[in-house]
């Protein structure tokens, strides 16, 4: 006699009923953001925006986990053999905590010169800190995306958001400056 290798219709609809509720809460707050009163000043983003996108955001995600769910409806989850749940207990991943307390003390450094190098410099440099971190060690690549990450948080934070960040003390508040000009922030 074999065993049932199909997932039942109660036991996908059980699976799936979390991302249904997350739906259903999404869309009565997206409805509820929607109407949200307020006095248009300009060309500027009103109240209800920034929780319109995080629960679009969170709307997709519980629809791709409904999705996800019914697709692989009647699959059973691939099982291990037990040659490789004898190696896994033999040999568990490498846990690096210290690595934890290092970022964290980098976080906490970040904090401390933003005031001093600025926001753009400081971001750069945490970037590149938190990605050396993690085992990415190619410097060229690493610079590069510290940079990309720096400038895409500063256009967020001063085009988008409209919130005033740390140009830093002199000399290095002229950096801050030159990419607030480029941005066109005033």
């Amino acid at each position: 006699m074999t065993p049932n290798t199909s997932i039942t219709p109660l036991r996908r609809l059980q699976a799936a009923l979390p991302y249904v509720v997350v739906l259903s809460v999404g869309f009565y707050l997206y409805f509820l953001a929607d109407r949200f009163e307020f006095d248009q000043a300009g060309a500027r983003i009103g109240p209800g925006a920034w929780p319109k996108l995080a629960l679009g955001l969170m709307l997709i995600t519980a629809l791709w986990g409904v999705v996800s769910n019914f697709r692989s409806a009647g699959k059973l989850p691939e099982r291990r053999d037990e040659h490789e749940e004898d190696e896994a207990l033999i040999r568990p991943p490498e846990i690096y905590p210290y690595r934890v307390w290092i970022a964290v003390a980098a976080t906490l450094g970040f904090l401390m010169l933003v005031p001093i190098f600025g926001f753009f410099l400081s971001t750069c440099l945490f970037s590149f800190v938190l990605m050396y971190l993690g085992q990415f060690r190619r410097p060229l690549p690493v610079t590069v995306l510290s940079v990309a990450i720096a400038l895409a948080f500063l256009f967020l934070f001063m085009r988008v958001v409209y919130v005033a960040l740390p140009a830093g003390i002199a000399p290095f508040n002229s950096i801050s400056y030159t990419l607030m000009a480029a941005m066109g922030v005033r």
